[in-house]
C-alpha cells in the first residue's frame, strides 16, 4: 500500500473509535462516555520509541520495509526539551510515528557517540529521516512550527528522496524540483549538514538558485534568506566581493518577507536570531539600513505572541529588538525593560513543567542578557537550580554572567559545581572539560588543579573508546589544543594528561574510527609532545 494510503487510513481510523460507530442515536450518555474515553485515551497517547538496540531498529525496518525516524538528544539540551513539549506531544506526530521505526537515542547511552559519529551528528538535537535500506533521507530541524515540522517528515515518508540526490540533481541541472522536493530542502536542517551538499560546493550560490527556482512565498524566501546567510558568512571569511551584491534588491527582498505576517512566520528560526549576521553586511546604504532595521524588529516584536509559535520562539520575538536597541553599550528604554519583564515573568509563572523549562528558562535567561538585564538572568538561573531537571546546565549560565563581570573565583565555583552536578558519561566529560578550560583561561597559573582535573576527566571511561567518538572525541580536540597552548604560555613540561591520551589510544582496535581519530589527534602538538 502506498504510504499516502497508509497515511490516510492512519488518520480515518484515528478519526472513527469502534465505540462510537457501534453506539446507538438513542443512548447518548453510552456515546458520550465512550466518546470522552477516546479523547482521555488520545490525550495521554505518546511515541511508542523502539525497545532494543540502534542495530535492531534498522534491522527491523528493513525487514518491514519501512523508514526509521532517529532523535539523538540530551536530558541537559533546551532545544531537545522544546521538541519534547511540543513536537513529540503533537497528536499529529505521534500518529505519524507510528509509520516508522521511531529511535530514541540519548547522547549519554553506551554507543551513542559512536553512532553519533556514523551519522555525522554535530550536536543536540539531530533528527533524521533513514529510509528502508538505512540510506539517509532528510534531517528535521527545530525552531519550525508544529505543523509545518509534521508536513516536512510527512513529506519524507511519502516521497523517500534523499536531500544529497535532490541536490545533486539541482547542481547538475537535471530536470527541475517537485514542489514537494523544494519544501523538504526549504525545511532541512542546513545547519547539522554534514554530506548532502559536496564538499567544494560554493552555498552562497546552490542556495541563490534554490530561491530562483523555488515556488513564490514561503520556500522561496526560506531558500533566500538561506542564500543571505551564506553570503554574509562568506564576505566575514573574505570569500565573497561584497560589490558584487545588489543592495537594492536584497532590500526589496528583505522588506517583501519582513512586510508580510505569513512569510516572517515561516522564517521564525532565521528572523529571530540572525539579524546580525545578515544586516550588518557592508552593502546597505545608510537609509535602507535604517528602514530594515526598523521594520525586522517591529515585524517580529508585533507577532511574537502568534498563536503559531511555542513559548520559547514567542519570547525570541524580543531578541531584534533588543539588538538594535542595545548595540553600543547602550541601555534599553526603562518602559521596555518594565514590559520584558512583566512577560517573563508571566511565561515564568506559566511553565511549571521542569523539563518545558530547560528550553523555555533558558531562552528568558538568554533574553535578559541581550538587553543588558543581567542580575534579572542571574536571579532567575539562581532560582532555577531548585526547579531544573538538569541544574547543572544553569550553573553553567550562572558562570559565564560571573566571568563576564570579572568575578573569577566565582565563576570558577559555578564550574566546578556543574561538573560535580552532571550526570551520564558524555554530559560529564563535556562540563569537565568546560570546567578545565574555564581554569586554564581565569587562573593559568594553578598548574597542580589544572593538571588533576584534566587526568580526572580521562579516568571517567572505563570503557576508553568511548572518548575517541562523536562530540566526545571534538571535546577532546578543544581541550588537548587548549592545554597545549596554555603549557606554551606557562612554560611548564607537558602534562600526564598527553600522555594518558597517547597510552589510550593505543588499546584502540586497528582501523577502527577511533583508532584513525586517534591518528589524527597525535599528530597535532597537543599529544605529540608527550614523552
Amino acid at each position: 500500500m502506498p504510504k499516502f494510503s497508509l497515511i490516510l487510513l492512519l488518520f480515518l481510523l484515528a478519526a472513527c473509535s469502534p465505540e462510537q460507530e457501534a453506539s446507538a442515536p438513542a443512548d447518548t450518555a453510552a456515546a458520550d462516555k465512550a466518546e470522552a474515553a477516546t479523547e482521555a485515551e488520545t490525550k495521554h497517547a505518546a511515541i511508542n520509541w523502539f525497545d532494543g538496540s540502534v542495530e535492531a531498529a534498522f534491522a527491523e525496518a528493513e525487514a518491514n520495509n519501512g523508514p526509521l525516524f532517529l532523535y539523538w538528544g540530551a536530558v541537559w539540551c533546551p532545544p531537545c526539551q522544546e521538541i519534547k513539549s511540543t513536537v513529540f506531544k503533537s497528536q499529529e506526530f505521534i500518529n505519524l510515528s507510528r509509520l516508522f521505526i521511531p529511535v530514541y537515542l540519548d547522547g549519554d547511552t553506551e554507543q551513542a557517540q559512536a553512532w553519533g559519529e556514523k551519522f555525522g551528528v554535530k550536536g543536540y538535537p539531530t533528527m533524521i529521516v533513514f529510509n528502508a535500506g538505512g540510506e539517509e533521507v532528510t534531517r528535521i530541524p527545530g525552531g519550525i512550527d508544529i505543523d509545518r515540522y509534521n508536513t516536512v517528515l510527512q513529506l519524507s515518508l511519502n516521497q523517500m528522496k534523499p536531500t544529497s540526490a535532490l541536490i545533486a540533481q539541482v547542481l547538475a541541472g537535471e530536470g527541475s524540483l517537485t514542489e514537494d522536493d523544494y519544501y523538504q530542502l526549504a525545511y532541512y536542517s542546513w545547519g547539522q549538514d554534514t554530506g548532502a551538499i559536496p564538499a567544494g560546493t560554493d552555498k552562497t550560490s546552490l542556495f541563490l538558485t534554490l530561491a530562483e527556482g523555488a515556488p513564490a512565498g514561503e520556500l522561496r524566501s526560506r531558500f533566500y534568506l538561506r542564500y543571505l546567510l551564506n553570503a554574509a558568512r562568506q564576505i566575514k571569511k573574505e570569500e565573497l566581493d561584497p560589490a558584487t551584491l545588489d543592495a537594492a534588491v536584497i532590500s526589496a527582498n528583505l522588506t517583501e518577507i519582513l512586510g508580510s505576517a505569513e512569510l516572517t512566520l515561516a522564517c521564525w528560526d532565521t528572523l529571530a536570531y540572525y539579524p546580525d549576521d545578515i544586516l550588518e553586511m557592508p552593502v546597505f546604504a545608510p537609509n535602507q539600513l535604517s528602514q530594515l532595521e526598523s521594520l525586522w524588529s517591529e515585524s517580529l516584536f508585533n507577532l511574537r505572541n502568534h498563536s503559531s509559535l511555542s513559548k520559547a520562539e514567542k519570547i525570541g520575538g524580543w531578541l531584534p529588538k533588543l539588538y538594535f536597541a542595545t548595540r553600543d553599550n547602550a541601555a534599553l528604554p526603562e518602559t521596555d525593560q518594565a514590559l520584558l519583564r512583566a512577560e517573563m515573568a508571566r511565561v515564568d509563572a506559566e511553565t511549571p513543567d521542569s523539563y518545558e523549562r530547560q528550553s523555555v528558562i533558558n531562552t528568558v535567561s538568554f533574553v535578559f542578557r541581550q538587553a543588558g538585564l543581567n542580575g534579572d538572568a542571574r536571579d532567575l538561573l539562581l532560582a532555577e537550580l531548585e526547579k531544573s531537571a538538569a541544574p547543572y546546565y544553569f550553573m553553567s549560565g550562572l558562570a559565564s554572567l560571573a566571568e563576564k563581570e570579572g568575578e573569577f573565583a566565582e565563576a570558577l565555583e559555578w564550574r566546578r559545581k556543574a561538573w560535580e552536578a552532571a550526570t551520564g558519561q558524555a554530559t560529564r566529560f563535556q562540563w569537565g572539560s568546560n570546567y578545565v578550560r574555564a581554569l586554564v583561561r581565569m587562573s593559568p597559573e594553578d598548574i597542580e588543579t589544572i593538571s588533576t582535573a584534566a587526568m580526572a576527566l580521562l579516568a571517567e571511561f572505563p570503557d576508553s573508546k568511548e572518548l575517541f567518538a562523536g562530540r566526545n572525541f571534538r571535546i577532546l580536540q578543544r581541550l588537548s589544543k587548549q592545554l597545549t597552548q596554555w603549557q606554551e604560555e606557562q612554560e611548564t613540561e607537558p602534562t600526564s594528561f598527553a600522555a594518558q591520551v597517547e597510552l589510550l589510544c593505543g588499546e584502540q582496535a586497528v582501523g577502527s574510527t577511533e583508532a584513525e581519530n586517534c591518528g589524527s589527534l597525535l599528530s597535532e602538538p597537543a599529544v605529540a609532545s608527550a614523552g
